[in-house]
């Protein structure tokens, strides 16, 4: 990241907030980190952190049946294989996950959420719940569907940039 793009939004000298181009990025991200950071005040209390709660959530996110290996939680995490496996290790201690090996490699483990980390997932869905009513109150509906697909579009897109697909809209 820039250290412009990194750097909070300051008036320039005719008053206006900055470029659209720099502030969507900059909103999108502020608003995110804003909003981790409530879930992980609201989180505390069920003794997860931010890195369990978001390993978890990724787990049953793409294949919540067949498990994931550490190499596909890491890139989905944006982590190393290594601080994966120490993650997966407190995960496993706290009776989270389970690693059993693959069917048809047994040189790979994949990772399982256990009943009780299940049990904290729909805890952790209710807490966004009741979070997302209180962020969203008093904003428009029409407002909240025009920012889904949006920030829908863009996600597409930029996936598409990162996998090499150079296609347009």
């Amino acid at each position: 990241m820039t250290l412009l793009a990194s750097a909070p939004l300051r008036q320039n000298r005719g008053g206006s907030r900055g470029s659209s181009e720099f502030r969507i990025g900059f909103l999108v991200h502020d608003v995110s980190r804003l909003r981790q950071m409530v879930f992980d005040q609201a989180m505390k209390p069920h003794g997860v952190t931010r890195a369990q709660w978001w390993a978890l959530a990724q787990l049953t996110r793409y294949d919540p049946a067949g498990g994931m290996t550490q190499a596909e939680l890491a890139r989905l995490l944006g982590l190393g294989k290594v601080a994966t496996g120490g993650m997966i290790d407190r995960l496993e201690a706290a009776g989270l996950v389970v690693r059993k090996a693959d069917a048809a490699d047994r040189r790979i483990n994949r990772v399982y959420v256990t009943p009780r980390g299940s049990r904290l997932l729909e805890r952790m869905v209710a807490v966004g719940r009741d979070l997302n009513r209180s962020v969203l109150r008093g904003i428009p509906k029409e407002d909240l569907e025009a920012t889904d697909r949006v920030l829908t579009a863009l996600g597409k897109r930029m996936r598409g940039m990162l996998d090499g697909d150079a296609a347009e809209e």
